[in-house]
């Protein structure tokens, strides 16, 4: 429920109606959501370190925060 529903990031699937996940469902929750864990961990080491990534990002346009990413992440 924290993120905004958005054609581009993909929730997890989860149990409808205590119907249980097949295999292949299973392991792709599991998957994704190591992988939103790593990333959200990433991204708070970037924003303790860079106060630049803190702050709200709006009003940048794409290439311009792609620019502070890449710069972020190999001054990191």
């Amino acid at each position: 429920g924290i993120y905004p529903e958005w054609a581009i990031l993909v929730k997890s699937i989860k149990e409808k109606n205590g119907v249980p996940l097949t295999r292949k469902q299973a392991h792709f929750t599991k998957a994704q959501e190591a992988a939103r864990k790593d990333i959200e961990r990433a991204f708070g080491v970037l924003q303790a370190r860079f106060a630049i990534v803190r702050g709200p990002a709006r009003f940048w346009d794409k290439k311009t925060l792609e620019n502070i990413m890449k710069c972020c992440v190999i001054l990191h």
